[in-house]
């Protein structure tokens, strides 16, 4: 059925159209993405020879130019599953200033980006990888201390690892306060504005609110830092960050990033743990324990998932599991045109790759770019554009040019996406399929093992497909006015060629179209946690994972736990190397 549908598309085409379109398709092979060009240092790292992956980071990105920032976050990234922390904080150090001058605009970036494609932008990053980068610092000085004995050394790490808690802490409270909160949001959705909006973008076909895809606030941070707190000994700032951590995980978050609900219950317990711990607390965490209907570790040896109950002759075990790898984004090409007949602006997919490639490609434009709604088919047949709309039959947007036609031939623009179009390019995630069905925990010592499931508490796949979904309008608003940009400057400078310097300039410009594919890829796909009570003393941590293709993938750790402290374990499950999911 799909491969019928681009045939019949192709029989609608003009011949002019259909050859230009040959020739689109001829150069989209050459269309590489950041991942593949660091594909061989993430090989490198699910085989964990994390050697090899920093000498080939060192090959393919450099310390300076576009890519400057990747180079220092992908090396960063690498030294910390490398154990080599204080490398690895050097690195992100740096990565962090580049990050900092970056978010000032650059007049030559912008250059750059019109006459040729975003990728030649310096790489900011993402608010979430910003996140990241400390987060990723603050374990560092966390593992570093966690080495030390107690005294001015250790003290001195928490102290540096307390600067990157803020850090994060900063840039979240600086987002909320431009994004607004959960609560806010919800209360937004009360208003009649906010209804009457909800019928129009339904009326319109498009039935995603962007404020649903926005990221607010980062819970399983909040989590995290609560847990250092908490090492620090600063109980009241650790009772805060777990209960921001819960009240966000409870009124959004959750749901946003498609997590566990078992993490809600966690973070809320934690609380009213640590207010137990700091005492004074006694009326406020029953009344929590109440109302959010947490359960006693007393009845089952302090062992249950999300057991609030505090215990100082315990010891605390907190589990961070960090999974696999970031999805990577690709390249969604595209045919821009204008129908000269029905004055539409047109735009439709033009899905290349494997099968499934070509699937997800069309499926990324029918949810964010295609005419979907009853208002589009009546405006269509109101003027009766309907009879050669370009919108109506195929997977395409169809936008009416008639009110501005006059504008549009003084600026030729009929010109230039006349005679068979443009190409233009933009970036999308293909379906970033989970990697593990599950994972579990087992801890043993001389008394018995203790089994718990891994609680899915954060997703980076889901921070960056929300960002790109939220994005994607403006993508393919600066996609076709940088091409019909590029394409007026080639076709001046060819018009005395005739018609083969049009065809020319045309095949050159499409050969050079691409979109910035970049991204932090050596961060995980997701995160799970798990926190338990246990006895002091030596235990083994074995996790047991199962992939989404049924491998199983076994780690063991031992550690020794002390009464009334907070040991916090990190590791890495890489999916094999052959058993990557399509």
């Amino acid at each position: 059925m799909f491969r019928r549908l681009i045939k019949l598309y192709f029989a609608s085409v003009s011949g002019t159209r259909l050859a230009v379109l040959a020739i689109f398709y001829s150069v989209l092979a050459g269309c590489s993405t950041y991942g593949d060009s660091v594909q061989e240092v993430l090989n490198e790292v699910r085989r964990e020879n994390y050697a090899a992956a920093d000498d080939t980071a060192q090959t393919v990105l450099s310390p300076s130019g576009s890519d400057r920032l990747l180079y220092f976050l992908e090396r960063g990234m690498i030294a910390h599953l490398d154990g080599r922390y204080q490398a690895s904080n050097s690195l992100l150090e740096q990565a962090y200033r580049i990050s900092e001058s970056l978010y000032r605009s650059d007049l030559r970036d912008w250059l750059a980006v019109a006459m040729t494609h975003p990728g030649n932008a310096s790489y900011r990053g993402q608010l979430y990888e910003r996140v990241y980068l400390h987060y990723i610092k603050m374990l560092n000085y966390l593992m570093l201390a966690q080495q030390q004995n107690r005294g001015s050394q250790q003290e001195q790490l928490l102290d540096s690892a307390r600067v990157e808690n803020r850090r994060i802490q900063i840039l979240l409270d600086e987002n909320v306060f431009i994004t607004g909160d959960y609560s806010q949001a919800a209360s937004d959705q009360e208003k009649l504005f906010s209804k009457i909006a909800k019928v129009f973008r339904q009326f319109n076909g498009d039935p995603v609110n962007p404020d649903e895809l926005i990221f607010r606030d980062q819970a399983f941070a909040h989590y995290v830092m609560g847990a250092l707190y908490e090492q620090y000994g600063e109980l009241d700032n650790a009772r805060i960050s777990y209960q921001r951590s819960a009240t966000l995980y409870e009124d959004g978050y959750t749901k946003q990033y498609g997590l566990d609900t078992a993490m809600t219950v966690q973070a809320w317990s934690d609380v009213v743990r640590v207010m137990q711990k700091a005492g004074g607390y006694e009326e406020q965490w029953r009344q929590l324990v109440k109302s959010k209907s947490l359960q006693s570790a007393e009845s089952d040896n302090s062992s249950a998932t999300g057991a609030y109950h505090y215990q100082p002759e315990k010891a605390e075990l907190l589990i961070l599991q960090h999974v696999d790898l970031s999805p990577q984004r690709k390249v969604l090409n595209m045919h821009l045109m204008i129908n000269s007949d029905s004055r539409q602006l047109v735009v439709r997919p033009i899905p290349v790759g494997s099968r499934q490639e070509q699937r997800e490609q069309v499926a990324w434009f029918y949810l964010l770019y295609a005419d979907k709604g009853l208002y589009n088919v009546v405006r269509d047949f109101s003027d009766g554009s309907i009879l050669n709309s370009e919108g109506v039959l195929f997977n395409s947007r169809a936008t009416t040019l008639r009110p501005v036609w006059s504008l549009v031939e003084d600026t030729g623009l009929d010109y230039i996406l006349g005679n068979g179009g443009v190409r233009i390019a933009v970036p999308y995630y293909p379906i970033p399929y989970a990697p593990l069905q599950a994972a579990e925990v087992s801890v043993s010592s001389k008394k018995g093992a203790i089994i718990r499931p891994m609680i899915k508490a954060d997703s980076v796949a889901m921070l960056g497909l929300l960002q790109q979904a939220l994005e994607a309008q403006a993508e393919l608003n600066s996609a076709m006015a940088r091409e019909v940009l590029r394409n007026k400057v080639m076709q001046e400078a060819v018009k005395d060629m005739g018609a083969l310097g049009v065809f020319g300039g045309k095949l050159l410009a499409a050969g050079t179209t691409n979109a910035d594919t970049r991204s932090w890829l050596s961060l995980p796909h997701h995160i799970r946690v798990q926190r338990l009570q246990l006895e002091p003393g030596q235990h083994t941590v074995v996790l047991n994972s199962r992939s989404a293709n049924g491998q199983n993938i076994r780690q063991e750790y031992t550690v020794d736990l002390k009464a009334g402290e907070l040991e916090i374990l990190t590791l890495r499950t890489f999916l094999p190397l052959a058993g990557k999911p399509d």
